[in-house]
């Protein structure tokens, strides 16, 4: 069974990378994200290696096995780049594995729906729970005050840069 994947995309990113998916799959990659940034010209495709850190290498092998089937699909206007890219430290989290890799680090979170009234919170990874997030809320005091997100109500979660990140 295919793992659930946030995606944070318009109707022509999300054409992309269904394409390219189960492509980058075979190869050992993970899409993190797919981005089309009309003002540079250039579609951004973020990803990580099913296991292990990804290289230089990594990226070229992911273009040239990718750009047949961009070209051959017409998905993209002529003169656009296409740039592969890891998705850096203070990184997006898509996956329910990306949550459990970052217990103890602190996110921000973007809701699709509001929770107790709020569509964005800030806190540290507690776990995950029949396919919700287990998270502080740093605006309350309670170290003990969990706030429970259901991981197909969020829209965009992503690490905070920090020192604790760097020695990872």
């Amino acid at each position: 069974m295919e793992e659930y994947r946030i995606k944070n995309e318009t109707l022509e990113e999300n054409k992309i990378s269904s394409l390219i998916e189960s492509e980058l799959e075979k190869l050992g990659y993970l899409i993190v994200q797919v981005k089309i940034n009309s003002h540079e010209k250039a579609l951004q495709i973020m990803m990580e290696r099913i296991i292990g850190g990804l290289g230089i290498n990594d990226c070229s092998k992911a273009s040239r096995a990718i750009m047949p089937m961009i070209e051959a699909n017409a998905l993209l206007p002529e003169n656009y780049r296409i740039e592969i890219s890891s998705p850096g430290i203070d990184r997006i989290l898509v996956r329910q594995r990306d949550f459990i890799q970052n217990i103890g680090n602190e996110i921000k979170v973007e809701l699709n729906k509001k929770i107790e009234n709020k569509k964005n919170y800030r806190g540290e990874i507690l776990g995950l729970k029949e396919e919700c997030l287990l998270l502080t809320d740093s605006k309350k005091n309670d170290a003990d005050d969990k706030i429970r997100i259901p991981i197909k109500n969020i829209n965009k979660a992503k690490l905070i840069f920090s020192e604790k990140l760097l020695k990872l």
